[in-house]
């Protein structure tokens, strides 16, 4: 690797710090307790630097391999959880990816996090061989600028978590180092069995609508539209989907709209049989030009914080203090997702 020029140079920097134990020098393989798999102690220039043991036994070992500007930290555990399928397409795998996304994210002293790209990416050449959940980030650490890569897999029952760490001056080095990293890793998972997903039967619907229990009939069909109007928008807005399934949790414009389909569905109705005193209210809302502000108000995603334009807040809040002093906003149907969103797939190198 021309990495080793980097190195020799000095221009490199660690980006995280080494494992607590440090490397045994009498031995040429490291074992990826508590697993089976084994690696040798140097991956390309860089060298095994020791391990550290949790003390929460869940959360197994992290394993460091590093040189002066490079780093690489394998962590393999198992959650608490048993009879984990191998690859990266099963619930906790993906739940696994997704935490470890947020945390470089949102946690850490990282500057200025960028996600790049993500994908399923291919360990080997080889097609049936072993792939992982890829996610490449670049950003800024203390002042130096840094790419980074989170691979996360399962493979004989453990979650295989790999992060790759390179300063900005040896940015070219990236899909060298990433090949031989991940090559040495399908090497050592191919030594064990796998543990393939077993076929569900019946297989379970990509999705599925709860309307609230108690709701009577009338009410519920309004629900039902709300729902299925969620879903719908949902599929055609990109990320907007859970990605490794369960509740569907919309975006303001999706829930919007949701909203709207089933007032649409209440308005179609004969005045005498509509029956129901929430979406007597939503039409009362939205006749005073307010139903945006509404859905905003009481029912926007947590995660969003920037104020569409044209919303009328002030007025809004006016027309609420005087107009909807007791009412209670309500939901009653929900959307369940029952399959995880699998990424791209992307060759080995």
């Amino acid at each position: 690797m021309r990495i080793a020029a980097c190195l020799l140079a000095g221009l490199c920097v660690v980006l995280v710090g080494s494992a607590v134990h440090a490397a045994k020098l009498g031995d040429n393989t490291v074992r990826l307790l508590p697993s089976k798999f084994r690696l040798m102690q140097n991956i390309g220039p860089m060298r095994f630097t020791g391990e550290n043991r949790y003390t929460d036994r869940r959360l197994g070992r992290s394993f460091g391999f590093g040189a002066s500007g490079i780093s690489l930290i394998i962590y393999v555990y198992d959650n608490g959880l048993t009879d984990l399928p191998d690859g990266p397409d099963s619930v906790p795998a993906c739940e696994q990816f997704e935490r470890a996304k947020f945390e470089i994210e949102q946690g850490g002293n990282y500057q200025n996090v960028r996600l790049i790209s993500e994908a399923t990416r291919y360990l080997t050449d080889t097609a049936s061989g072993p792939r992982a959940r890829e996610a490449m980030y670049e950003f800024d650490r203390n002042g130096v600028h840094a790419w980074s890569y989170l691979w996360v897999t399962v493979a004989d029952g453990f979650f295989v978590k790999l992060r790759l760490s390179l300063r900005e001056e040896v940015r070219d080095e990236i899909p060298e180092a990433r090949t031989e990293i991940l090559t040495t890793i399908a090497d050592a998972l191919a030594e064990r069995p796998a543990r393939p997903a077993p076929d569900p039967s019946p297989r379970a619907a990509e999705s599925s609508i709860d309307i609230d229990p108690g709701t009577e009939p009338a009410e519920a069909s309004l629900w039902f539209s709300y729902a299925a109007e969620l879903l719908r928008a949902s599929r055609e807005t990109a990320g907007a989907m859970p990605a490794c399934g369960g509740a569907l949790v919309p975006r303001y414009l999706t829930e919007l709209a949701a909203r709207r389909a089933a007032l649409r569905e209440f308005r179609s109705r004969d005045a005498a049989t509509r029956g129901s005193e929430y979406f007597s209210q939503l039409e009362r809302i939205d006749a005073a030009g307010f139903l945006d502000e509404y859905v905003w108000h009481f029912l926007r995603n947590e995660t969003e914080t920037t104020v569409p334009a044209g919303l009328d807040l002030p007025g809004f809040e006016s027309f609420r203090l005087r107009e909807l002093a007791a009412h209670a906003p309500q939901t009653g149907a929900h959307v369940r997702v029952n399959t995880v969103r699998v990424l791209p797939p992307v060759p080995a190198s």
